[in-house]
């Protein structure tokens, strides 16, 4: 693992700078000598994203029917190894806590949401497929392409959340956290 990718990438998501993290994650790409994943530079997932925004304020109206919601996370599934189907799952808080102990997301008060396909990529699905299912990832110069694509996926839907979000109002101004399962970099937006 790359630390310093994955350092710079994080400090770009903490300075709100999404666009700014695809940018230096698709040059990395480029510069890669397989031609795997490269799918993924100038791709982005085709949501659209006033239907997202749609989606989100409708769970925040029926989590408010239950509970005064304070946060919203959205979350991508384990895509990476999950190849078939990449989706997000919706959680609703009571509380929105320190932003640097991010344990309290696993301890969410909504209910069961009817999670949300993610279209436009599938093509870099199959780099999944093949990475995973040929045993590729025994091949260790395969290893520095398939990290950056893992944090470009999870960067690119981060930014289709940005862009929802960007698209018109949410029901009511609460902060909207977002990333991939088991990722630690998160994209922070807040009213």
């Amino acid at each position: 693992m790359s630390t310093r990718l994955w350092n710079t990438v994080d400090r770009r998501f903490l300075a709100s700078d999404i666009d700014g993290a695809i940018r230096y994650l698709e040059k990395h790409l480029h510069n890669e000598s397989t031609g795997r994943f490269k799918g993924l530079i100038g791709a982005q997932i085709t949501n659209k994203p006033s239907v997202i925004l749609s989606g989100i304020n409708r769970f925040i109206q029926a989590c408010d029917q239950s509970f005064a919601i304070k946060a919203v996370y959205l979350e991508m599934n384990g895509f990476d190894i999950n190849y078939d189907r990449w989706y997000f799952d919706f959680f609703g808080y009571k509380t929105y806590r320190d932003q640097d102990d991010l344990d309290w997301l696993s301890d969410w008060q909504s209910e069961d949401w009817r999670t949300v396909t993610l279209t436009g990529l599938e093509s870099i699905q199959s780099d999944f497929r093949w990475y995973h299912e040929q045993n590729i990832w025994q091949d260790k110069k395969y290893e520095k392409t398939y990290e950056i694509a893992i944090l470009l996926v999870m960067t690119k839907f981060v930014a289709l959340i940005q862009s929802a979000l960007r698209a018109g109002n949410l029901i009511k101004p609460i902060p909207v956290l977002a990333t991939s399962h088991d990722f630690d970099i998160i994209g922070r937006f807040e009213p």
